[in-house]
């Protein structure tokens, strides 16, 4: 599995964890108890399986193999985690009350086309859907996108017109990081300089025979004296979602209805 694009819990960064599980927390905000909820992109599932312990009936969804097989692996009994298409989804018209799709837009060349309107028929009539997505302005000002797994990142205006063609409420909030979270990022980033030394050292490149997500494991701890301490004790709270100053958040967080 990709740890460079998903989040896998206990091996990738913490603030990169704890920055995508505050738009599930965030979400939580929206639950009722008898609602039926659909995560789009779902990954592995940590996400699904915190909205799942406030709801009858969840499901995870998404398209990697091996995300879906540590989402069953891990947690089994807080969802129904199943392998799909984003843009075909096989369930009833009007059938969920609540659907979170997550760092997946940016991901499809054409999202107008089947993805959106596939949420749409899904979505009940007076049901709601969260959407994330990076902010062009902030992570790719000088490039097309910030990521090579993205086909297109967006601007305030460009994300708000294209779902304003699909809902007829279109709320648009963003995510931002916190000092605290500006200060510990580039302590990683400083960590990520030492680890690339001790790489340097490895001349008869004996690493490559560990097996990647050890090798995670193991910088997990062995960064802690490279100044990848401070990053660890981040929290959810860390990474706010509000509606000032949009423009220069890190994420657009969208709330739409049909």
């Amino acid at each position: 599995m990709d740890f460079n694009e998903r989040v896998i819990p206990d091996v990738s960064a913490n603030f990169l964890y704890q920055e995508a599980l505050a738009r599930y927390k965030f979400a939580q905000k929206y639950l009722k108890p008898k609602f039926k909820v659909l995560d789009l992109g779902c990954g592995t599932g940590y996400g699904t399986k915190l909205l799942g312990e406030k709801v009858p009936e969840i499901i995870g969804i998404d398209i990697n193999k091996e995300a879906i097989n540590f989402a069953k692996k891990n947690y089994p009994k807080k969802a129904n985690f199943r392998i799909g298409n984003v843009e075909l989804l096989k369930f009833k018209d009007n059938y969920f009350n609540l659907i979170c799709s997550f760092e997946v837009i940016e991901h499809l060349k054409n999202p107008q086309k089947k993805y959106l309107k596939e949420i749409k028929r899904v979505l009940k009539k007076d049901g709601k859907v969260i959407f994330s997505t990076p902010n062009k302005e902030t992570r790719s000002p000088e490039s097309e996108v910030s990521s090579p797994y993205h086909f297109r990142e967006y601007k305030y205006s460009e994300f708000k017109k294209l779902l304003k063609k699909n809902f007829s409420k279109v709320e648009i909030k963003g995510q931002f990081r916190s000092k605290r979270t500006k200060k510990a990022l580039k302590s990683f980033m400083n960590s990520q300089k030492g680890r690339q030394k001790i790489v340097g050292f490895d001349k008869l490149n004996f690493r490559k025979l560990i097996p990647k997500k050890y090798k995670e494991w193991i910088w997990k701890y062995v960064g802690f004296f490279f100044g990848r301490s401070d990053q660890a004790s981040l929290n959810f709270k860390n990474f706010p979602i509000h509606s000032q100053n949009i423009k220069n958040c890190e994420y657009f967080i969208a709330i739409c209805e049909k």
